[in-house]
């Protein structure tokens, strides 16, 4: 495949979970979005405007545009899932103790891998590499709260249950307070890393400038078309604005934005 045929290479940033393309040569500025202006009666997709250097220039939240979650809603689903996540696991410590004090039967699992939290853990994927890092911390200390389980069921059922009560409430104390401190930073410290970045386009000529929302500026590279693939088949999200192309140095797809058809909305 030949490189696009520009002398300007491309702009390479994370939307959701692709990787999409913009020339250089229509980039007038990138930065962290902050102090936005509401503006009134703005199309779903509009984020707000900027006052950049004493223009006004107006920001499409680029994920709502291509039918994406926004941020926001993304950041919302992620708090409510880890609550409820959360939640499971007080309630299954208070099973478990309750088990022990009635000398009843423990109906909860005792694997990490088929509780709700585990089951989403072990299916979930992300190239967001801040939202990794957070979710590794989970590892050891999921497996190890489901462990006190399976140590307590022993006991009670070796006849051991002062001992068995005795773990609970040191779980209680240690690995269940540690979880619960877990799923509380996740949330908060994946909002924090959420800054969402806006790259200003620029039309010179037309004194047209148009800001779109990204998560994160990943390369600075020329590009090569792609003119085997179709959009439609390496996503759903196909649109008139999008061509396809791809790395140069891995050949994966990069979703190309047509920057004209932004300038002219």
């Amino acid at each position: 495949m030949s490189e696009f045929e520009t002398e300007y290479p491309w702009a390479l940033f994370n939307l959701e979970q692709g990787v999409y393309g913009v020339s250089s040569q229509y980039i007038k500025s990138i930065f962290k979005i902050e102090n936005l202006i509401k503006m009134p009666d703005m199309p779903y997709y509009m984020r707000g405007a900027v006052n950049l250097r004493g223009k006004i220039v107006p920001i499409i939240d680029t994920r709502k545009f291509y039918g994406f979650q926004s941020v926001e809603e993304e950041i919302s689903a992620l708090t409510e899932l880890m609550e409820k996540r959360k939640q499971d696991h007080i309630n299954w410590i208070k099973e478990l103790e309750g088990s022990v004090v009635e000398n009843r039967e423990f109906k909860l699992t005792t694997d990490p891998h088929a509780c709700a939290f585990g089951k989403w853990y072990d299916h979930f994927k992300t190239n967001d590499s801040s939202l990794e890092y957070l979710l590794r911390k989970f590892d050891v200390p999921h497996k190890r709260i489901h462990a006190v389980g399976v140590e307590v069921r022993k006991l009670v059922d070796q006849g051991e249950r002062d001992k068995a009560f005795e773990i609970v409430r040191k779980a209680k104390n240690k690995e269940l307070i540690q979880m619960v401190k877990l799923f509380d930073s996740l949330v908060s410290d994946y909002a924090d890393s959420k800054r969402e970045i806006a790259i200003v386009l620029e039309n010179p000529q037309a004194k047209k400038e148009i800001g779109l929302t990204v998560d994160r500026v990943i390369a600075i590279e020329p590009i090569q078309e792609d003119r085997e693939n179709t959009l439609d088949s390496v996503t759903h999200k196909s649109h008139e604005s999008l061509g396809l192309g791809k790395r140069s140095k891995d050949e994966s797809p990069v979703f190309i934005i047509d920057e004209n058809y932004f300038l002219n909305l």
